[in-house]
């Protein structure tokens, strides 16, 4: 596990700690961690942002598409661009538009 998963659990912590203080100043508290490695428990084609490049181009990892069975727990409440049926490819493919930055000619 990263450095910075470490220092946000410290963080997040420390505010409920903060919170049960205010609320049950007349308890005690136990937390228990599990520090598993189940994140190194994912396929290897699965998402993971470390796998991901930053840029549009060059080469990276490839990642599995996703195919979008139902709007419940795939899709969230916004406008929505894909729908229940379509596949949703996390890397630019040849016939989509590039970034925004870059003009069509690049």
């Amino acid at each position: 596990m990263q450095y910075w998963c470490y220092e946000h659990m410290v963080l997040q912590l420390e505010d409920c700690v903060n919170v049960l203080k205010v609320l049950y100043p007349q308890f005690n508290f136990l937390f228990l961690f599990d520090h598993s490695c189940g994140h190194d428990r994912e396929q290897e084609n699965g998402l993971n942002e470390e796998n991901m490049l930053k840029y549009y181009g060059g080469k990276q990892a490839y990642l599995r598409d996703s195919k979008i069975n139902e709007e419940k727990g795939y899709l969230g409440p916004y406008e929505q661009i894909l729908q229940p049926g379509n596949t949703q490819s996390v890397i630019f493919q040849p016939m989509d538009q590039g970034p925004f930055w870059m003009m069509p000619q690049e």
